[in-house]
């Protein structure tokens, strides 16, 4: 079911399920922060995306038709994902978890306290798991206590559900209210190029670029050469043999040809062995993704000739900012090009990189930037 959702003076979006006894209030400028948050997870890992979540802060008010949930901050707690993307807590990353929530408890002094509990859902469906469910009945026992679980999406709006006990149970399978999870689709106002054009009108001064898109060559790239067969192991038994004749000439040469091929054998042996990285759900290929600011724009640079970029004809940038999503996509001489230009400075955004090597599952990679001191 989707909610009826108008534009609105309110500075916040009002989450509210027919005939529940409950209703939710979330800042827009919450609704931007946690996207972002949710979004750097999306992107660090390839094809599924790792889930990330932490400790809702805000403030309950109870009357007498039910109460409201007033949302005003969150914090995140870590995952190492030991386990894989999903956001499964580790028993370092457990007492992580219980320490931010006694951080955060209820108090005379304390003006926001910890009211739920968030997450992003890279899995099939917009639902609670069980150890969700575990994590809410140590932390979160009281009776308005909520869970936020958004499902990230890379080429369109994500989507978002809350959760609440009724009877002493969260009904896990399903939120009674699913709704898109961004700023402009809650109604909370123009995006940052719908107030750029306002201003304009009004006669206002040009605060910021609209965001303009361009290749730009960061380095000459050379071109890609057919990689030749294994040119290191070439190298590498040219070395050993120098060594063997300089060091054993008394040996013969019949025995110096056999422990040199068995030698570069073995190398060969090692170098086509698949290569596990230190966490298996990291991809290995580095395509050194960076954003680097250059006066009023910003510069995303990343290197054309990691196997990722250079066995692949086409690729994708996601740009994820507070107001807007765009996309870009990149092909043949652009991703090899190695940087595009985007004509703005956000305070805050994630870039995205996602190639298809032939052959290969997709590789992406994770780049952010903000404006010191924001």
């Amino acid at each position: 079911m989707n909610p009826e959702i108008s534009a609105t003076t309110a500075p916040f979006y009002t989450w509210k399920p027919a005939d529940k006894p409950v209703s939710v209030q979330i800042p827009y400028e919450i609704v931007d922060r946690l996207l972002l948050e949710i979004m750097r997870g999306f992107g660090a890992v390839p094809k599924r995306g790792a889930e990330v979540g932490g400790v809702l802060l805000g403030t309950v008010e109870r009357d007498g038709r039910g109460f409201t949930v007033r949302i005003e901050d969150f914090e995140p707690v870590n995952c190492d994902h030991a386990q894989g993307p999903s956001y499964l807590l580790s028993d370092s990353d457990r007492a992580n978890f219980a320490a931010t929530v006694g951080r955060w408890q209820r108090g005379h002094e304390r003006r926001i306290y910890a009211v739920g509990y968030y997450r992003g859902h890279t899995r099939e469906g917009l639902s609670l798991g069980a150890e969700d469910l575990a994590l809410l009945e140590e932390h979160f026992p009281a009776d308005e206590a909520i869970a936020l679980v958004v499902k990230p999406y890379a080429t369109k709006v994500s989507v978002a559900g809350i959760f609440f006990r009724e009877g002493g149970q969260f009904p896990a399978d399903q939120s009674y209210l699913e709704f898109p999870f961004r700023r402009k689709e809650l109604g909370g106002g123009a995006s940052g190029n719908e107030r750029l054009a306002a201003a304009a009108r009004f006669g206002q001064q040009r605060v910021y670029e609209e965001p303009v898109f361009s290749t730009a060559t960061a380095r000459e790239p050379a071109p890609a050469p057919a990689p030749a067969p294994m040119p290191q192991f070439a190298m590498a038994s040219e070395r050993k043999g120098k060594s063997i004749r300089g060091g054993w000439v008394w040996i013969p040469l019949s025995f110096i040809f056999m422990l040199l091929g068995t030698v570069v054998g073995f190398q060969i042996a090692l170098s086509m062995r698949p290569k596990q990285p230190s966490n298996p759900w990291v991809e290995a290929w580095d395509m050194a993704l960076t954003v680097r600011q250059n006066g009023q724009e910003l510069q995303v640079v990343w290197d054309p000739l990691a196997p990722a970029v250079r066995n692949s004809s086409r690729g994708t940038l996601f740009i994820q900012t507070r107001t807007d999503t765009h996309n870009v996509e990149l092909r043949g001489s652009q991703l090899q090009a190695g940087s595009v230009i985007y004509r703005s400075v956000p305070e805050r955004a994630i870039f995205r990189l996602e190639v298809y090597p032939r052959d290969r599952s997709v590789v992406s990679e994770i780049a952010e930037f903000k404006v010191e001191g924001k």
